[in-house]
């Protein structure tokens, strides 16, 4: 490891001298940047193709845009150029550029939407490397759309939960388990807030609608220095913002849910409002149209204001997620969570600098607590307070250099009321801080490295850890129609999740911090994956990973049902491979996908508090997903939209039950001897020894979008979730061996109405 972390720190110490020296000029070189966004609602137009040619033709540089919209070309020679923008879809921009010596020229544009495919342009700049980077699945509003979702609208939930590599016990609870590791293992962000479980209590919604999204990038692992403070996976969202130059909303129901949308500008072409707010239906429809209880209620509300000019863009965020319910009906055991957070972010960048600043600040917190059928309850929240500065610097030949420092004050609170142990009451609070440097380097257009390195130092603990990490790829003959990617890195966790994994029907958590202060849980990532253009609609990729995992915090084995914050070291590894084919010959998309993986933990029996008789205890956790197949497909014909995605789980790891018997609990007079008979008591088996039945579903709509009139539009939605009504099991219940199945057979219809 030592070797690993001298070769890191020698790669971002080499990289401006790697980059290469800068050119000789006679003069002090220029500099081109800005935004490129939509004229008819000013969003960030990403993957924009940004050309310079200079007078005879020639292309000095070609780039295309962030997520942000922004884009930046720097080290040019003073002199005449053509600057040429383009966006399939809207009509591209041309001006002539007069650099002078030293000059950061801003040129912004908004391109408006045309109705022909643009075929003029006959040199595209290099779309972001990171598109197919290992580890990475770089998500757009389009392809949250494809999948069938019960509407109205569509939700980013739906779309994570039939990747490769993406595990859930069931369609109730809200958890994603991703490549071996558990849900407290995740980071999720949106707008750089961070939301600990945005996930609703029935699994097809999330606190990020489909039409919202602008991009998501979702990380499986190996992701860079800038994401620290996890071990398996990043999920960050971005939202759009709100229309700068009309008012416009919406407003829709179905029998899941009901939802409002209003959007508008504040300063027309300079700011504007997003407002949106859904509500679950499902509580009072379901027994109508599935006879049956459903006792599950959410809603989430977001709320955005934006505001952009030449050289910057600002925009303040808030949010706010509940759920409530019970994953079993015919149990009166309930759980809630709820998220509220409040983040503000800052991109921008001066008239005689090259430098980009991206400020964030915000708070957010989370909560949940669950009352148990026999009346006790379990309470947990979470409150964090963080500030971000990330500072990009361009390098001659088109490098760049970032790094940035992260501040962020946490909470965590614990109350606990179990039979047998009484009330259990924690509270911390830890300041940590967070910077890091990476360097992207290329090289002839075909190698690029992203090595960074960052530490996470905690006031309340030792010395600074550092975390190197490292992201290749490479394209022969710089084409991107054929892509190597590598990614690999260390990583560590300051906080841990406690639940009670081996009972699915729990969706309790408790953060707490870590409590091996000398090891914290860690993680080494190792991914190498292949990305081959075979035709222009015809896309192959495939991925090996692996993790390697030390000091993970799992609760202590008990032989009896209890929630347990007594937690033990144990180590693991998991490993895998994912297999993706996209077929797009328009107006068809087809989509198929498969995922394998293996999980085991090991762990001494005396640290674990086995009962086997092993001294080595190595076990398979119950989100140890083996084998996963996904087939999605989607018809935009000019009168329908048609999707449908069928998918295929192995079965989950489960603890069965060896036994049951009764507990007089005479600590405080709960129980008296003479007039009791004591507490039913459940008495596990070796944990997760079986396996559950193979889970299978398909899931199909159709859409169609109606013109009312010149300012009103109607979106009708028809279709099924579990369209033969496979039972797929969810969990059974370890006291009166019932079973309890996911979601059964759901027709729905759904209406939308769009007006402006």
């Amino acid at each position: 490891m030592s070797r690993f972390l001298f070769f890191i720190a020698g790669i971002l110490l080499c990289s401006l001298i790697a980059a290469g020296p800068a050119p000789t000029f006679a003069q002090d070189p220029a500099a081109v940047r800005g935004f490129v966004r939509s004229a008819d609602g000013g969003q960030s137009l990403q993957g924009a193709n940004v050309i310079l040619r200079d007078t005879t033709g020639n292309v000095q540089s070609a780039v295309a845009t962030n997520a942000d919209g922004l884009y930046q070309i720097s080290e040019i020679p003073p002199g005449r150029y053509r600057l040429s923008i383009s966006f399939v879809g809207y009509t591209p921009h041309r001006d002539t550029l007069q650099l002078a010596p030293g000059e950061q020229r801003t040129v912004s544009i908004s391109l408006s939407a045309s109705a022909q495919q643009l075929d003029d342009v006959t040199i595209e700049g290099r779309r972001p490397v990171k598109e197919s980077e290992a580890g990475l699945r770089q998500i757009r509003s389009a392809d949250i759309e494809s999948i069938p979702s019960a509407g109205p609208g569509s939700d980013l939930s739906t779309y994570l939960r039939g990747l490769p590599g993406v595990t859930t016990t069931g369609d109730r609870g809200g958890r994603l388990y991703v490549r071996g590791g558990t849900p407290s293992q995740n980071k999720v962000l949106v707008e750089g807030m961070p939301l600990h479980k945005p996930f609703h209590i029935i699994g097809l919604y999330s606190a990020f609608p489909g039409d919202l999204v602008s991009t998501a990038d979702f990380y499986g692992g190996g992701f860079g220095a800038e994401y620290m403070g996890r071990l398996s996976s990043v999920l960050d969202v971005q939202l759009r913002p709100g229309n700068v130059n009309e008012f416009k909303g919406s407003v829709g129901a179905g029998p899941f849910l009901a939802l409002a949308r209003f959007e508008g500008p504040i300063s027309r072409g300079g700011s504007s409002f997003l407002v949106n707010v859904r509500h679950s239906l499902i509580e009072h429809s379901g027994p109508t149209l599935l006879n049956q209880q459903t006792p599950y209620k959410f809603y989430d509300l977001t709320a955005k204001y934006h505001s952009q000019g030449e050289s910057s863009q600002c925009s303040l965020v808030g949010m706010r997620t509940y759920d409530r319910g019970r994953l079993d009906p015919n149990r009166t055991a309930s759980f809630r969570w709820n998220n509220t957070a409040f983040g503000g972010e800052c991109l921008l960048f001066g008239d005689t600098s090259a430098q980009v600043l991206d400020a964030s600040f915000g708070t957010s917190h989370f909560g949940n607590a669950v009352r148990s059928v026999d009346g006790t309850t379990r309470d947990a929240s979470a409150w964090r307070f963080y500030t971000n500065l990330d500072l990009t610097q361009p390098l001659p030949n088109g490098n760049s250099l970032q790094w940035g420092f992260h501040l962020r004050a946490d909470q965590y609170r614990l109350s606990l009321d179990e039979p047998f142990l009484g009330i259990t009451s924690e509270d911390y609070f830890r300041i940590t801080t967070s910077p890091y440097i990476e360097a992207s380097l290329t090289w002839n257009d075909r190698v690029t490295l992203t090595p960074s390195l960052g530490t996470q130092f905690q006031f309340s603990r030792g010395l600074p850890m550092l975390e190197p990490r490292l992201r290749l790829s490479y394209r022969p003959r710089g084409s991107e129609r054929m892509k190597l990617t590598a990614a690999g890195g260390l990583y560590r966790q300051l906080v841990t999740g406690v639940s009670d994994e081996r009972d699915a029907g729990s969706t309790f958590q408790a953060l707490l911090p870590s409590p091996f202060t000398d090891h914290p849980p860690q993680a080494a990532h190792a991914l190498l994956g292949w990305n081959q253009q075979i035709q222009s609609s015809l896309r192959v990729s495939v991925e090996g990973w692996y993790k390697k995992l030390w000091d993970l915090a799992v609760p202590r084995w008990t032989p009896i049902v209890r929630f347990n914050t007594t937690l033990s070291r144990a180590d693991g590894q998991a490993f895998g491979a994912d297999l993706s084919i996209q077929y797009e010959p328009d107006p068809l998309r087809l989509d198929l996908t498969y995922g394998y993986g293996q999980t085991t933990y090991q762990a001494s029996e005396d640290d674990l508090g086995g009962w086997t008789g092993d001294p080595l205890i190595e076990y398979s956790p119950p989100y140890d997903l083996r084998h996963k197949i996904g087939v999605s497909a989607s018809l935009d014909l000019s009168w329908v939209t048609a999707s449908a995605r069928w998918q295929y789980n192995s079965g989950l790891p489960f603890t069965q039950v060896y036994g049951y018997d009764s507990m007089l609990e005479v600590r405080g007079l709960r129980e008296h001897p003479f007039g009791s008979v004591g507490t039913p008591r459940a008495l596990f088996d070796r944990p997760y020894q079986a396996r559950l039945p193979a889970y299978h579903r398909l899931d199909a709509s159709l859409k169609r979008t109606f013109t009312l009139s010149p300012l009103l539009g109607m979106t009708v939605e028809m279709g099924a979730i579990n369209a033969y009504d496979r039972r797929n099991v969810f969990y059974v219940d370890i006291f009166t061996q019932d079973r309890v199945d996911q979601l059964p057979v759901i027709p729905y219809l759904s209406l939308q109405i769009n007006f402006e």
